[in-house]
C-alpha cells in the first residue's frame, strides 16, 4: 500500500525489540489460523489512519517480509493493539515525516537501520 502525501492521513511507526515472554498474538496467510504459514514476527510497527474511518496496524520484518495486519476503530485503538501484543518491547511512536510517499518502505528501512545500532 502506498500512503499518498496528500491525502490526510496520520502514519506512525514504533519498533519492537526483543519479546521476552513470546508473541502475544499470531499472525498467518489466510483463515482460519494455520500453523504451517505463520507470518514472522515483526521488528516494526505502522499505524495508518485518516481519510478513510478506522486504522491500520501492519507489521514488518527489517528484511520487509510483512507479518501481518489488522483494522481497528480508531488509531488509539490501534496503539492499544500494539501495547498488547508486544507489551514493553514496543517501542514509543515516531511521526513519519509528510513527504514520504511510500510510509510501509520508511518503517522498514527505519528499522533496519536502527536495529542494525544506528539509533536504537
Amino acid at each position: 500500500m502506498v500512503t499518498s502525501p496528500t491525502r490526510a492521513r496520520f502514519v506512525t511507526l514504533a519498533l519492537i525489540g526483543p519479546l521476552e515472554a513470546g508473541r502475544r498474538a499470531a499472525h498467518t496467510a489466510g483463515y482460519p489460523l494455520d500453523p504451517e504459514k505463520m507470518l514472522p514476527a515483526a521488528d516494526v510497527v505502522l499505524l495508518v489512519s485518516g481519510g478513510d474511518p478506522g486504522a491500520m496496524l501492519f507489521r514488518y520484518t527489517v528484511h520487509g517480509e510483512f507479518g501481518g495486519d489488522t483494522w481497528h476503530p480508531s488509531a488509539a485503538d490501534a496503539q492499544d493493539q500494539a501495547s498488547y501484543e508486544y507489551g514493553e518491547a514496543l517501542g514509543p511512536w515516531v511521526e513519519v515525516p509528510r513527504d514520504i510517499a511510500d510510509a510501509h518502505q520508511y518503517a522498514v528501512q527505519y528499522a533496519l537501520e536502527r536495529l542494525n545500532g544506528r539509533d536504537w
